[in-house]
């Protein structure tokens, strides 16, 4: 019974997270491969299937365990800092040029924590990974500092959960707002993939994209 509650919990979060149109992208996937996101909201049923995983329900545990813990400490008194939220939605409106001409841009995302410091405000991103091999990921300091942007915040901490250690890295500098424009503009020129890696056997998009990078060959 447990574990159906949690695989239905997980599908409708990706339910809400497709259910997006053509004008909108969500954080999480700004600094990846443009492709994937448009062959997600295409291709919808490539990709349900990876939310019954294992790996995505610990992902979400996590979240929420860290979340809880968080909170009650900060009841006991025990944090130097103050939450201000969890899971906080967050939005900006870019504007940039497709076809030619003048587009609107939502970008949309949430938050894991939203904290405040001295009067600053910190946003907490929560990740976990298999290991601690090639940590602090350069897409996910990029998430952090767009998710810095969209909540005026001076301060960020990227933490990581693995088998091995948890891992924090501090960040001081939100994404500008050009910045942001520029990544919005080239994610809807499309150009992919942006890591090689990305094109792994993990991506269920991978059988059908004319851009696929492979790492290995075969004879």
């Amino acid at each position: 019974m447990i574990q159906e509650v949690l695989y239905r919990l997980n599908v409708e979060d990706f339910e809400r997270f497709n259910d997006v149109g053509g004008d909108v992208v969500h954080v999480s996937v700004l600094p990846l491969c443009p492709l994937k996101w448009f062959y997600r909201l295409k291709y919808p049923d490539l990709v349900r299937a990876q939310q019954y995983g294992g790996y995505m329900i610990l992902g979400k545990l996590v979240h929420f365990g860290l979340q809880r813990l968080l909170l009650e400490l900060q009841e006991a008194g025990m944090l130097d800092f103050k939450i201000l939220g969890v899971e906080v939605d967050l939005e900006k409106t870019i504007n940039i040029e497709r076809n030619g001409l003048p587009a609107i841009i939502h970008v949309k995302g949430r938050a894991d924590i939203l904290a405040e410091r001295d009067g600053e405000k910190l946003v907490v991103e929560i990740k976990s990974a298999r290991g601690d091999y090639g940590i602090p990921a350069q897409h996910h300091m990029e998430q952090l500092r767009i998710y810095m942007n969209l909540a005026g915040a001076g301060k960020g901490l990227l933490i990581y959960f693995t088998p091995d250690r948890i891992a924090e890295y501090p960040v001081d500098k939100p994404l500008s707002d050009f910045e942001l424009q520029k990544l919005v503009q080239e994610f809807f020129e499309r150009k992919a993939p942006r890591y090689d890696w990305e094109c792994g056997s993990y991506c269920p998009f991978n059988v059908l994209c004319p851009y696929k990078k492979t790492n290995s060959y075969r004879r």
